[in-house]
């Protein structure tokens, strides 16, 4: 289970979101050998052994061979031989302490690993001073004592650190003297990661340019003081948030630092020409809400990804044109025009993935590509006309008031989401039914799923061919593959929604419909989910009950069901009323995400 959930950790394009966290960070200050030591100790003498290299399992050859020949297989765990530096990057990836500490249990060597990774993460704001200690500098005071003597302790063990994490709030000339002489212990112990993250108007000391080990750099809140030499020869990633910012700093580090590959821009201030042209090896840039820029301008041959993030009213010149290897555009820009979009958009024949959300002039535009894969629209209420022309999407995310897009041969597509605003005094069928009903009949019934949300209920289509819409406007729909097994079709649509009613629109004698009865079915102790921590169990843990209705007789259903009876195609409407349970144990659910009755 847990080889299992370290590959589900593992981001897919690394997951990267739009503010980049911490990850592994915690409350005081972690030191993960310590933790890996303490989860090692817990291990069961009667738990199976994943040292080994390879399990050899011998079999006696049947009837069928009279030799009586003995088979051996050789089943190879390849996640235990992997390299160091690779097991380094799965422990930075993982979403929090513990399950990087857990990791130690797989075998000896992840284990022995730990004494050349740890994190070391320290918060002002979360230290804990002795009960009865009230006066803020004398917690200042042991906050710093606090960093010092971990930081000592964990040099004396000739630990070697990756990734080294301040969050500050409160700054004198002590901490600014302290700061320098714990980033200055970090660089001699070949450190790799540092997070800073400060609070008030603190320049970050020099030494932090000085490293020749250093990969990633995450800086927060603080100011750059850059006139110094840059000795960051190694530095991939830079994400810089809520600082001062002009085209010379940047471009003192860009020149300092080609080996980057990783730019993140949030929330800056003072940046109003981004220039990029010296790196080579860049491969992802993101600007998001910075102030400014007026233009920006990269000239870089690996760039794949590019995320812009506008401020309203700011617009942006944005020149990707020698960016030729771009594959994933995501665009937030509520100046962009028609034409705009037309000249980026076509300018890149290898595009697979485009994002366009509240881009509000857009009005007529045309998608067309043979490599797209992934399209999203949001929020653009200008929107008339959309012409998709994409053979090969697989994935397809629309947000609006109506339905203003056409697909010319969705032939590909694996799933569908779409999600349309209320429509206040709606009397007849609004005319996005129609043109929803048009590109359900374009997909080929067998292979889809419909899944219907609204307001506190859920309606599965199992046949699109039976699909019938409910009368009101404020609808989310999913189209889901049809080989999506039914408990994790449920897992999607229970586990996060405050849901009253289940209905399964279905053929008599649905397999399907006999599989969602047995999975809602009420368990008093469902062993689905190992963890024992209530915040990560799943909707099963607080379901009450689960019963089947009668939608003429069910007071609380019959009202907004009775539609369901007026579709003369679908052979069986089968409608369940849930409850969830409630106080403490609601409680508990609402930390996980269940909204409860």
């Amino acid at each position: 289970m847990l080889k299992r959930a370290l590959h589900t950790n593992l981001p897919r394009d690394r997951k990267r979101r739009k503010t980049e966290g911490e990850g592994v960070s915690g409350a005081l200050g972690f030191d993960l050998c310590t933790e890996a030591s303490g989860v090692e100790g817990k291990r069961k003498s009667g738990e199976l052994s994943m040292t080994d290299k390879s399990v050899k399992l011998k079999q006696k050859e049947g009837a069928g061979n009279s030799n009586g020949v003995e088979m051996t297989v050789e089943c190879v765990d390849y996640v235990l031989q992997l390299p160091e530096t690779v097991i380094h990057l799965i422990l930075s990836l993982l979403r929090s302490t513990k399950d990087a500490a857990r990791t130690s249990t797989l075998s000896k060597r992840w284990r022995d690993l730990w004494t050349s990774f740890s994190v070391l993460a320290f918060d002002q704001c979360k230290f804990q001073a002795p009960e009865g200690v009230k006066d803020k500098k004398t917690c200042n005071a042991m906050f710093k004592e606090f960093v010092d003597k971990s930081l000592q302790s964990h040099f004396e063990r000739n630990l070697g650190i990756y990734k080294l994490v301040l969050h500050l709030n409160s700054f004198d000339q002590d901490m600014a003297h302290r700061i320098e002489q714990w980033v200055g212990l970090a660089a001699e112990n070949k450190i790799k990661e540092i997070g800073f993250h400060a609070s008030g108007h603190y320049t970050l000391p020099r030494n932090v340019f000085a490293s020749e080990t250093i990969t990633g750099l995450r800086l927060e809140g603080c100011r750059l003081d850059t006139s110094s030499n840059i000795t960051l020869p190694y530095l991939q990633k830079l994400y810089l948030r809520k600082l001062p910012l002009d085209q010379s700093i940047i471009m003192n580090l860009i020149t300092s630092c080609p080996q980057i590959n990783d730019l993140r821009l949030i929330l800056g201030t003072g940046l109003n020409h981004l220039q990029i042209s010296s790196l080579l090896k860049l491969y992802r840039v993101e600007v998001h809400y910075c102030h400014g820029p007026a233009l920006i301008e990269i000239k870089a041959p690996s760039l794949e990804t590019f995320w812009f993030c506008g401020k309203k009213n700011m617009p942006c010149k944005i020149n990707l044109a020698e960016c030729e290897s771009l594959k994933r555009l995501t665009l937030e820009d509520s100046g962009m025009t028609d034409n705009q979009f037309r000249d980026r958009f076509f300018m890149f024949p290898l595009l697979e993935k485009l994002d366009l959300h509240k881009c509000l002039n857009l009005k007529n535009i045309r998608i067309a590509s043979h490599r797209l894969k992934r399209l999203v629209l949001r929020g653009r209420k200008k929107l008339v006309d959309v012409e998709i022309d994409t053979p090969n999407l697989l994935s397809f995310e629309y947000e609006g008031d109506e339905m203003p897009f056409s697909f010319l041969n969705p032939i590909s597509l694996k799933e569908a989401k779409f999600s349309f605003a209320p429509v206040k005094n709606v009397i007849s069928e609004p005319e996005w039914f129609l043109k929803m009903r048009e590109f359900l009949g374009k997909l080929d019934h067998r292979n889809f799923k419909l899944v219907v949300y609204t307001n506190k209920n859920v309606i599965i289509h199992e046949n699109l061919r039976e699909t019938s819409l409910p009368p009101n406007c404020g609808l989310k729909f999913e189209l889901v593959q049809a080989s999506v097994s039914t408990e994790e079709l449920l897992d999607s649509s229970l586990q996060k929604r405050q849901v009253e009613t289940l209905s399964i629109f279905s053929s008599s004698g649905s397999e399907f419909l006999k599989l969602v009865r047995k999975t809602i079915t009420r368990k008093e102790d469902p062993t689905c989910c190992i963890s024992m921590n209530s915040t990560n169990k799943c909707w099963q843990h607080f379901l009450k009950d689960a019963r089947m209705v009668n939608l003429k007789a069910d007071e609380h259903v019959a009202p907004w069901m009775a539609w369901l009876k007026s579709h003369p195609r679908v052979n069986e409407i089968t409608c369940f009323r849930l409850k969830w349970k409630s106080d403490k144990d609601g409680r508990m659910a609402s930390r996980q995400g269940l909204h409860l009755t």
